[in-house]
């Protein structure tokens, strides 16, 4: 939506719900619902961060619903396996995870479905307003404008739960972001691929990104090599650590 029009339309909409809910399209009602509209509006909306422009691609909002609801799944079988299993397989730990963030509705969307799914939540969301001074437009030295703080049940790999999570902003980005967010969400995750360990999720998380390379979700020069793989490759992370931003 476009950013002039923003404040307009949620008093609009503001307003007939007010007069949807007394029930009566009367002029008291109308002008009611615009006074108290106008003042929730602007006592709300503290900072020009919610004038951005909207984005929306269906498509992709679909496949971000239905990747949440395959973790579901998964985590529920898990935690399913270890109640009815004897002995403890559980590693709790607390991460940070420093995200570009693009909007605070995607900051948002992703914390949420981070708790939302068992096994994980999210216990702080720090954002760093003052990065943005700092940001020149250069995915290899731009830095964090959020960090979450995450507990994980099972957090044996720091790193593999921060590549998912990771992955999973990039897909928040691919559906509700900017085009120039999601590219620098998408080199994140690739470059964090150093990080990983060379076990089964390591090479997972390299098939997952091969398979977006095929689907042109990636640059070819993003994947032109494999760093976690290289054992010359230096190892780095691209992404700039907000302050606190440590595992």
């Amino acid at each position: 939506m476009i950013a002039a029009l923003r404040i307009p339309a949620t008093i609009s909409w503001l307003t007939l719900l007010w007069i949807a809910l007394w029930g009566s399209f009367a002029w008291a009602n109308v002008l009611g619902g615009l006074a108290v509209a106008a003042v929730v509006t602007v006592v709300a909306r503290t900072g020009a961060q919610s004038l951005r422009i909207t984005y929306f691609r269906p498509h992709w909002a679909a496949w971000y619903v239905l990747t949440v609801l395959g973790k579901l799944i998964e985590s529920n079988l898990r935690l399913a396996w270890e109640i009815l299993t004897p002995g403890i397989g559980t590693h709790t730990a607390i991460i940070a995870v420093p995200m570009r963030g693009g909007s605070d509705a995607v900051v948002n969307l992703v914390a949420n479905s981070i708790t939302l799914t068992p096994g994980t939540m999210t216990v702080d969301v720090a954002s760093h307003p003052d990065v943005d001074d700092l940001d020149d437009g250069d995915p290899d030295t731009a830095v964090a404008r959020v960090t979450l703080y995450v507990h994980g049940m099972y957090a044996q790999d720091v790193e593999a739960v921060r590549h998912e999570i990771l992955e999973l902003e990039a897909l928040a980005l691919r559906a509700f972001g900017s085009p120039d967010d999601y590219l620098r969400a998408e080199a994140d995750v690739v470059s964090h691929l150093s990080l990983l360990d060379d076990g089964p999720t390591g090479e997972r998380a390299l098939r997952r990104a091969r398979r977006r390379a095929e689907r042109g979700r990636l640059t070819d020069e993003l994947i032109a090599i494999d760093p976690a793989r290289d054992e010359d490759a230096e190892v780095h992370d691209t992404r700039g650590r907000g302050p606190g931003a440590s595992s």
